[in-house]
């Protein structure tokens, strides 16, 4: 990986200059030979002596008297004199691209030493383990500190400034409509939050949230649908019979009329050229983690500059935990954590379901007690929604969502009762309204 001296200036100037566009645990790991003009090598020494305190100007002759010969002295202090007068016009990107720079040779350099280490004791044990080391130091770079401090009068201005430029410029993060009104007049959904939608097993867990990537898909967001359960086959068709507003077991059969299939290909080519996607992603169950699906979202972000709105995750009891902890318990709060941890780092909104206990199943309402094992889930997320459904409910063919706490607003419709025709894998008949917003963003 090669970094041009331009961005080496613009880095290091920011940091003369006191921009703080640089984190910690970058700082903390920079060796001065990671930079290819000598005099910002001798600099980044100095600074790095001083645990990054700034050198003000006035005081860098004071410096450079280390420096013995006379002509070098000088060059430095031209170079440097030049970080502290130059105008910044790229600091974020050069901060982003040097911290990721110093993120590689981190890992370089760990895992050089970890097979150097293995050439001399052959132990396979610590080669894996020196390489995760590795691995985690360069991605803690990436990620910086995992506190975060304000001094609460200080940030006054800050937060008013955040307000008002949110609401004046709805865009910079959007609200995300589910389509299902008594949703949406009670409750805001926007990033960073989670939002669990609790049921039994066989209970339209896949459906609802299939609903809530059809709804934002409609409204111009894109959306990363990541599916645990189900297969990729069945997720599509699933998707295809919503779009269309047409029967699920003929769709899947390919039992359609002529004039319905010239529909199914106006619409679809349609769809192809909206400027927002809809992402599919099949992972196996108790095996994939959130982690590695990150991954595959930045690939995927790198490859087209593809940045998701909206993650729908189906469903959370059956991701595996970055780290085991041999309990199912415990493992289910992991989850969660790392659910929660990733919808900060990649402020998104994330939209998850989650199975309820043996209770739940034949439970009129369900509430917190039929969540599951672990307190976690409900520390973790902002709102929880059950999906209930009684035997009389059963028989009529209705479904309710309940909501059961939201830590950002008042519960003020309890029970939402759907139209639903699951044949057609409509959930609430409401969601049609969206094709409105799809009008709007993408003409036909």
């Amino acid at each position: 990986m090669q970094i041009d001296t331009k961005v080496e200036a613009e880095f290091l100037a920011a940091i003369v200059q006191g921009v703080d566009v640089v984190k910690d645990e970058a700082l903390a790991v920079i060796e001065p030979e990671w930079f290819s003009v000598d005099a910002y090598q001798w600099f980044v020494r100095v600074l790095k002596s001083r645990n990054w305190r700034k050198v003000a100007y006035e005081y860098l002759d004071q410096e450079l008297l280390s420096v013995a010969d006379d002509a070098t002295r000088s060059r430095y202090k031209d170079q440097l004199s030049n970080l502290y007068t130059k105008t910044l016009t790229f600091e974020q990107d050069a901060a982003d691209k040097f911290t990721a720079y110093i993120a590689y040779c981190v890992a370089n350099s760990r895992i050089r030493q970890a097979f150097e280490g293995f050439n001399r004791s052959s132990r396979i044990d610590l080669l894996l383990r020196e390489v995760d080391e590795g691995v985690a130091q360069a991605k803690e770079v990436i990620q910086g500190d995992h506190f975060q401090i304000v001094d609460y009068a200080a940030d006054y201005e800050m937060r008013q400034q955040r307000r008002k430029l949110e609401r004046d410029n709805p865009s910079i993060n959007p609200r995300i409509l589910t389509g299902i009104r008594g949703l949406d007049q009670q409750f805001i959904f926007k990033a960073p939050m989670i939002v669990d939608f609790l049921a039994p097993f066989k209970r339209y867990k896949s459906i609802v949230l299939n609903a809530m990537s059809y709804a934002a898909l409609l409204q111009g967001f894109n959306v990363a649908h990541v599916v645990y359960e189900n297969s990729m086959e069945l997720t599509t068709d699933r998707f295809d019979a919503m779009f269309m507003g047409m029967n699920f077991d003929r769709i899947r059969n390919y039992l359609i009329s002529r004039d319905e299939k010239d529909s199914m290909d106006r619409l679809f080519t349609w769809m192809e050229s909206w400027a927002n996607r809809l992402k599919i992603i099949k992972c196996q169950p108790k095996v994939t983690t959130v982690v590695q699906v990150e991954d595959e979202l930045k690939r995927m972000q790198d490859k087209s500059g593809l940045k998701f709105d909206l993650e729908v995750w189906d469903y959370l009891n059956l991701i595996a935990p970055t780290k085991n902890l041999r309990e199912e318990r415990l493992n289910q709060g992991q989850v969660v954590w790392d659910l929660k941890n990733h919808a900060d780092q990649f402020d998104v909104l994330v939209i998850e379901a989650s199975q309820t206990n043996m209770g739940g199943a034949t439970a009129d309402r369900l509430d917190a007690s039929h969540r599951g094992k672990s307190i976690d889930i409900s520390q973790g997320i902002d709102i929880s929604i059950a999906i209930d459904q009684n035997e009389k409910e059963r028989d009529e063919g209705l479904i309710v969502l309940s909501p059961t706490f939201c830590r950002w607003s008042q519960i003020t419709i309890p029970e939402i009762v759907l139209d639903s025709d699951i044949s057609r894998m409509v959930i609430d008949r409401d969601l049609h309204r969206l094709w409105d917003h799809a009008l709007q963003v993408h003409p036909v």
